[in-house]
């Protein structure tokens, strides 16, 4: 039993670390991307994280989802103070 429990837990950690490596290939796959970490502060939303990154112009959704995406997040997650995520830092191209 406890063999099965740490094979599965090794799985489900390689599973996790490959989709976190994909999402951050998949973001940075683009050469005019920069990259950064932002450190969530409290009081944060991703909606007020995504406004102040988002491309000028750029609809806050389309922002809002690729924070979500990159950190693989879900829509049930939350945000937490000192959390870091990794966020394509539209502000570099306004």
């Amino acid at each position: 039993m406890r063999t099965r429990k740490k094979i599965l837990a090794l799985v489900f950690a390689g599973a996790l670390s490959f989709g976190i490596g994909y999402a951050g290939w998949l973001a940075m796959a683009s050469p005019d991307v920069k990259l950064t970490y932002y450190v969530v502060e409290p009081g944060d939303t991703l909606w007020d994280i995504a406004d102040k990154y988002r491309e000028a112009n750029s609809d806050i959704r389309d922002a809002y989802v690729d924070i979500m995406r990159i950190n693989n997040i879900r829509g049930d997650q939350r945000i937490y103070p000192g959390q870091r995520l990794l966020i394509k830092d539209g502000r570099a191209t306004k």
